[in-house]
């Protein structure tokens, strides 16, 4: 998942006192245009500012800026339980994303035409199912995984909770998520990117824009301290 701390602010963020970052806000203005205003998720090398937005904190509604850099993209990519080692490229072992639901038999096409909507279709109703013309083969990145999912309760799962646990519609079976404490990381503190120099080109934001402060695949836990200004005494909250 991309995410990371905006405060106190963390070591991973040096970048955002750099260009592109500092020349990029939201909402688009006179100033802030193109890519210096846009929000998307980044998938190359380059003309990712607008990646890890934070809130401008300058009393406009909806304001943003990045001088968080690039700090949602410090993570481990290619991580699946049971296994010794992350492969940095894949975000899931097989045929991820060509999947298609089925509510009640119709397809999103029939859906639409008869103007029926799901609420939510992370926790859908009784009737959503997997098409069965749909890809299959979901697996893990290793050859003998050490454990199984743990969480196969619906109820304590997020996503795709109508799939039987290890069923061919569970496609989440082997994230890190449902066995939590058995995937590997690259490193404790993220890798710039998710990935390591020579991984394969990762997908689903595995990538990462190089700077004089960081390059792809450079390790967490060894950037260097950021002042970050503030200081929490012991026992306070």
């Amino acid at each position: 998942a991309h995410g990371a701390m905006t405060f106190p602010r963390p070591r991973s963020a040096a970048d955002g006192e750099l260009a592109p970052w500092t020349r990029w806000a939201y909402p688009c203005d006179e100033i802030h245009k193109g890519a210096d205003c846009a929000i998307h998720f980044c998938e190359s090398t380059s003309g990712c500012q607008g990646a890890c937005p934070i809130s401008a904190h300058n009393g406009v509604k909806n304001a943003l800026n990045a001088s968080n850099g690039q700090a949602c993209y410090w993570f481990s990519n290619g991580c699946t339980i049971g296994c010794k080692t992350c492969d940095g490229t894949h975000n899931h072992f097989g045929p991820h994303g060509d999947q298609r639901f089925l509510y009640r038999g119709m397809n999103a096409s029939e859906l639409r035409k008869k103007n029926l909507t799901i609420d939510n279709p992370w926790n859908p109703p009784e009737g959503y199912t997997l098409d069965p013309s749909s890809k299959f083969g979901i697996k893990s990145m290793c050859d003998s995984p050490s454990t199984n999912a743990t969480v196969c309760d619906p109820r304590l799962r997020t996503a795709n909770t109508q799939a039987e646990c290890g069923g061919p519609d569970d496609i989440y079976y082997y994230s890190p998520w449902r066995a939590p404490g058995s995937a590997p990381v690259i490193d404790a503190c993220g890798v710039a990117g998710g990935r390591l120099h020579g991984q394969g080109a990762g997908c689903a934001g595995a990538s990462f824009q190089n700077s004089s402060v960081a390059k792809m695949g450079d390790m967490g836990s060894r950037l260097p301290p950021l002042d970050s200004g503030v200081v929490w005494a012991a026992g306070s909250s």
